[in-house]
């Protein structure tokens, strides 16, 4: 049976399909509108640059940004999309964003809709109420502005952007060269530094660059079998991420940046098959071996995943988070692609890895045996009450605030780092059991703070 999600996604596109002449037009009709606007500026240097949505970029934004759970219909979601039509100022210097932006500012003028239109073109409308610049998820500025051209009744979403010529220059080498790379790459500090003074000192992109490219090539080179915890696990990653985003290609017609997923799997695999094995080296060879088999077999990412019964466990923290998972399992499409590729990278049956990865997941979240000396004075009763209960409260956290990220090593750590000291600072506080179920509520809100400014 195929995913619900899709059928939507298909709705969507069969739309996005039906209005392509529309979209065509007002392109044309933006470009050319912005053209003149800035013209009129009489600045020099000045280039429109415009591009409607693809089909491939659109099906991979609505499952992306997960559509299909807030939108009815492909209507609904492309009346949502506000980058549907992309425009570009494209300017010669830095200084030069702020003055075009300013610039639009007097040419544009309020409307009772709340947005900005101008005279010379009244059917085209910004939201020139937006902060700018706006802040990227990548840490950097970007003059960014939500319009919709009205074309005979039908609204029609555009981004409009203003570059200069260094910044256009560093979104296409963000875009191609890191984020759009299908392969496992260890984003260590050394790279992220780099990466920034890229974006800081183009002047000297040419040796910066070519020093990412140096240590990418020795990451990527570096796959010599050898038995440590560390070269384990880079090589198991850079398999599972390779794997997916291949069999993704060929089931869907794109990728997703599954690196730090991969990397969650192979700590996954390493920790449930290699550290008590018994024969690793033989065990190591066995394992990738299934990896090369996978290659050559079909992954479809459209069907659901069918369990064998309703899961549940003995223990409240797992029996929490496995329900979760359940739940997340057909109806989100990054939980969807994380599960089919655990259940294809360990040989057990779904229902049984499911158990077994949310039991691993408490190991390294809640690391029971850190807990074992807590609360030494309190009743064997009061104590499992007591620990059940902020473990159940670590669980709601996860599941309403932290979703798919959990799927990432270095959050799983932040989260057990915070909770093993949030344990020591409620030991402290509290020294009756009652106190602590009491204060559930003030002391989940205190964890959730304490988590979320570590992860985010």
């Amino acid at each position: 049976m195929t995913l619900q999600l899709f059928d939507f996604i298909e709705d969507t596109m069969h739309e996005y399909e039906r209005r392509y002449a529309s979209f065509e037009y007002a392109e044309k009709v933006l470009k050319s509108a912005f053209t003149e606007i800035i013209d009129g500026y009489g600045m020099t240097g000045v280039t429109v640059h415009s591009r409607i949505k693809s089909y491939d970029s659109l099906k991979e934004k609505l499952l992306r940004n997960k559509f299909y759970r807030n939108c009815r219909n492909g209507e609904e979601a492309l009346a949502n999309m506000h980058d549907l039509v992309g425009v570009t100022l494209e300017c010669q210097f830095i200084r030069n964003e702020v003055e075009i932006y300013n610039r639009l500012m007097t040419s544009f003028s309020r409307t009772p809709l709340g947005l900005s239109s101008c005279a010379e073109y009244p059917a085209v409308y910004l939201n020139l109420d937006m902060i700018q610049p706006q802040l990227q998820r990548n840490g950097f500025t970007i003059y960014r502005i939500d319009g919709f051209y009205d074309f005979n009744g039908e609204k029609i979403c555009f981004e409009l952007q203003i570059k200069a010529l260094v910044h256009r220059f560093w979104s296409e080498i963000e875009h191609k060269v890191v984020y759009k790379n299908p392969d496992f790459v260890s984003y260590d500090r050394f790279i992220k530094d780099i990466l920034s003074s890229v974006r800081d000192n183009l002047d000297i992109v040419d040796r910066q660059l070519e020093l990412i490219y140096d240590q990418i090539s020795i990451d990527t080179a570096n796959k010599g079998i050898g038995f440590s915890e560390t070269e384990f696990k880079r090589l198991t990653a850079s398999s599972i991420s390779r794997l997916i985003n291949q069999k993704l290609n060929q089931s869907l017609g794109f990728t997703l940046d599954f690196k730090n997923a991969s990397a969650m799997l192979a700590q996954y695999v390493y920790i449930r098959e290699f550290i008590n094995a018994e024969d690793p080296k033989r065990k190591m060879l066995d394992y990738f071996e299934h990896l090369n088999m996978l290659a050559s077999s079909e992954m479809d990412f459209t069907q659901q995943i069918i369990l064998d019964g309703e899961y549940s466990s003995t223990i409240p923290f797992c029996d929490r988070l496995g329900k979760y998972f359940c739940e997340m399992i057909n109806t989100d499409f990054e939980w969807h692609v994380f599960f089919i590729a655990l259940f294809s990278v360990q040989s057990g049956s779904p229902s049984k890895e499911l158990n077994d990865f949310t039991e691993t997941m408490r190991y390294l979240l809640v690391q029971p045996m850190n807990c074992r000396d807590l609360f030494p004075a309190f009743s064997a009763d009061a104590r499992k009450e007591v620990l059940d209960a902020l473990e159940l409260t670590l669980a709601d956290i996860i599941i309403n605030n932290v979703g798919i990220r959990l799927a990432d090593e270095e959050t799983v750590y932040h989260i057990s780092d915070v909770y093993r000291m949030f344990m020591l600072e409620v030991e402290e506080t509290y020294k009756q059991p009652q106190k602590i179920l009491d204060d559930l509520g003030t002391l989940k809100l205190m964890m959730r703070r304490q988590i979320m400014r570590r992860i985010k």
